[in-house]
């Protein structure tokens, strides 16, 4: 199998085995008590969390300004990395340990059960992790927690070969991947050239039955929210049952939410839309090449992660280190060959059935049309979550 093949199992594992509608609702009420005995804020808005990033990102130079070689801890021993099960390069590791004798890097799994339960881990074990892989809602509930390192861009000189969207969208960390929700089509089954939302949505009760969608709460919310023309992180209720008004309209003419197996109807042909992730219908377009790929004219919503660095690491001037070989256009082609995903680095080492797929790869322009995904406070996710309870029971 190809990397791209590869890539199905750990991205499908790690997305299907995060928090649903109702966990979301539970780790609302969690994370909010987490946060308070942390001491954070009593505000949660999208806002504060924003401004928080940007604070940290201007702390940066500050905080480095005044590192001293103790500050920057140990270059020996053992550091953890938290993260899905195999979301690194294959050698990255071990090539990292040849640069640095003495140093071993090793990984314990987060972020399969829910913010909270990922956010608890390390508030619960200080010291016991090193840093972490967090998307732009978890890394933003971090610092709100007072659990992250700001970080030190002047340590991790890689970091400029990132387009400067990605970096402004998760300034606490490295990004390292991210994911769009768009849809794919069987073109030699139906003769429409679909090219937004509201074109699949006006052909929906024509191709009734015809069209899976896959369960994920924020990202299928999104999807519609930017169908309609608003912010995947809106906070207006009206707005918000827009959307949902619109998902139930829909939803007669679904034949499967799929938790699984996203894209298999659509390569067998017996489904002729999946609403869907760019890496799957990437990896769908290798077994079946009458699988169009469609970034919605009306945009997309989109999830974006990272590596942060985390409060009682003893190893921080080696976190800085790992980020920056991370980085490195070869180690960070090797992570994207092996994973399949959509790449925030452009490099000339990554496989063209990824950089030249039409699913996964990038311009300036076409990302004017992502939105990235935000924590938008607890009363938010528990209205939302709410919202898709209703809509999976209707």
């Amino acid at each position: 199998m190809s990397g791209l093949n590869d890539s199905e199992v750990p991205r499908i594992t790690r997305r299907a085995a995060l928090a649903r509608g109702a966990g979301g609702l539970a780790a609302a009420g969690s994370l909010s008590a987490l946060l308070a005995a942390c001491g954070s804020s009593s505000s949660g808005s999208a806002s504060s969390a924003s401004s928080a990033g940007g604070a940290t990102s201007a702390a940066a130079g500050s905080s480095s300004a005044s590192s001293s070689a103790a500050d920057m801890g140990s270059m020996t021993g053992t550091m953890t990395l938290l993260s899905y099960p195999g979301w690194y390069g294959p050698h990255e590791f071990a090539d990292f340990s040849k640069e640095h004798p003495g140093l071993k890097v090793k990984t314990a799994v987060t972020g399969t059960t829910g913010v909270a339960a990922q956010i608890a881990q390390v508030a619960n074990n200080p010291g016991a992790y090193d840093l972490s892989l967090a998307g732009v809602p978890v890394s933003s509930q971090m610092h709100l927690a007072g659990i992250l390192v700001p970080l030190d861009t002047t340590k991790i000189p890689n970091l400029k070969l990132v387009p400067e969207e990605f970096r402004k969208a998760l300034p606490l960390g490295i990004p390292t991947d991210f994911g769009k929700t768009g849809y794919g089509y069987r073109k030699d089954l139906i003769p429409e050239r679909p090219t937004s939302w509201k074109d699949l949505i006006d052909l929906a009760p024509k191709y009734s039955g015809k069209i899976t969608m896959i369960k994920y709460d924020s990202d299928i919310q999104g999807s519609f929210l930017k169908a309609l023309g608003y912010s995947v992180n809106t906070k207006s209720e009206a707005e918000l049952n827009a959307m949902q008004k619109t998902l139930l309209a829909l939803k007669p003419h679904l034949q499967a939410i799929l938790e699984t197996d996203y894209s298999k109807a659509l390569i067998q042909g017996t489904a002729l839309f999946a609403i869907d992730y760019d890496y799957d219908i990437a990896a769908a377009q290798q077994k079946n090449k009458n699988i169009v790929w469609v970034a919605p004219t009306e945009g997309m919503s989109a999830y974006l992660e990272g590596w942060v660095a985390l409060k009682g690491t003893k190893h921080l001037g080696a976190v800085w280190d790992l980020m920056n070989f991370h980085l490195a256009p070869k180690n960070y082609a090797s992570f994207v060959n092996a994973t399949g995903t959509a790449f925030v680095e452009p490099s000339p080492y990554i496989d063209k059935s990824i950089s030249e797929n039409p699913s996964l790869k990038y311009t300036p322009g076409a990302l004017s049309k992502v939105e990235f995904e935000q924590y938008t406070g607890p009363a938010q996710v528990a209205l939302r979550g709410k919202l898709w309870e209703e809509f999976l029971a209707a």
